[in-house]
């Protein structure tokens, strides 16, 4: 399991601009093409972009096309693991040591990436963590709750799995999916002023 690999290097950067969603590819933090289109075209320094998705381990794989089923398989997986304590800690080990290389965090957490948060920093982490570190926008949300920091929440209005979690969110994107985001100019739209916003703060 990814999870349980050593954390790697992060250098330290003002802010850390970063993917967490489930992997479609268990085996992979790759990010798929369009998600490492999406990353680029933010306007930030190159050096503050991690071009991995959680838990951040850099794979010698190739980037590999994973079908719908696999990907909502491996997904579901993940979210209902998220609950288990050898998950949450190592999802909390993985998380810290990304804090830890920032001031702040700037986090694009998609689907199940919200329970897998929550999981690892639950509500009483504040008492730990300065909320103010930590700015999410979470899309097509799947998650009991909402996560303590400050966070966007956009659903598609044909996202029906995200809307079995979640009724009320802060945007609704007409003729939307759950697999649709990133290839959405609305949304690149809306990620770029909210970070736009985070970076007027440092």
């Amino acid at each position: 399991m990814m999870m349980d690999h050593p954390v790697e290097h992060l250098p330290h950067t003002p802010l850390k601009v970063a993917f967490l969603t489930g992997l479609s590819n268990p085996a992979s933090c790759c990010l798929s093409r369009p998600y490492q289109q999406f990353m680029a075209q933010l306007d930030c320094p190159e050096a503050w972009k991690l071009y991995l998705n959680f838990p951040y381990i850099p794979s010698t794989e190739d980037e590999e096309k994973v079908g719908l089923l696999q990907a909502s398989w491996a997904n579901g997986w993940q979210f209902l693991r998220a609950r288990s304590p050898h998950y949450r800690q190592a999802a909390q080990r993985h998380l810290n040591h990304l804090l830890a290389s920032a001031d702040r965090l700037f986090l694009l957490v998609g689907s199940c990436g919200l329970e897998i948060l929550n999981q690892a920093w639950p509500n009483a982490m504040p008492n730990a963590i300065d909320p103010d570190r930590v700015s999410i926008v979470a899309f097509g949300p799947v998650a009991y709750r909402r996560p303590w920091a400050t966070c966007t929440l956009i659903q598609g209005d044909q996202d029906g799995i995200s809307r079995l979690f979640f009724r009320k969110v802060e945007v609704i994107l007409p003729n939307l999916g759950h697999m649709d985001y990133v290839y959405d100019p609305r949304f690149f739209d809306l990620v770029s002023q909210a970070l736009a916003r985070t970076l007027s703060t440092l």
